[in-house]
């Protein structure tokens, strides 16, 4: 038996996804994004079966993407690009996440941050700023629309 809590239903998933998508992308590209691709991303990998997690996965993928974002831009701004560097990041990256004690969830976010940084930041001189931004233009709305689906459900007369 389910339980009757909003996201138990693949409807309400597909809907959130795809005016979370829509919402997120507009407003990336209206806040100058290069890349409004990532504010989506966000939204996608953000949504949860219930608010509590939704909230809790995105504020694990913010933090993920600050301390990415802060290891390449710190100190691979003159590093080559190869396979060596990029696990040098991404070690340097993950003893962080374990010296702050966070979660496996945030260290995943910090080493795919740290690769996308690390392989476009050099194409595009802006895609870390981006990254920033549309990672929290899209774990804000994926809450917002989360939490909007859950007090429609939930809403009493």
């Amino acid at each position: 038996m389910k339980n009757n809590v909003p996201g138990d239903n693949i409807s309400i998933l597909i809907w959130n996804m795809s005016i979370g998508s829509t919402l997120s992308w507009e407003l990336a590209k209206i806040m100058g994004s290069s890349h409004p691709y990532l504010a989506p991303l966000s939204v996608i990998l953000s949504l949860q079966s219930t608010d509590e997690k939704t909230i809790s996965l995105s504020i694990k993928r913010l933090i993920g993407t600050i301390i990415g974002i802060f290891v390449t831009v710190l100190i691979a701004s003159n590093m080559k690009i190869n396979g060596w560097n990029l696990g040098i990041l991404i070690f340097l990256g993950g003893y962080a996440e374990k010296y702050l004690k966070l979660d496996r969830k945030v260290l995943h976010q910090t080493a795919l941050t740290i690769l996308f940084v690390f392989a476009f930041e050099h194409q595009t001189k802006h895609y870390a700023l981006d990254r920033l931004r549309d990672t929290l233009i899209g774990v804000s709305i994926a809450c917002i629309i989360q939490l909007v689906w859950f007090r429609i459900i939930f809403r009493k007369p």
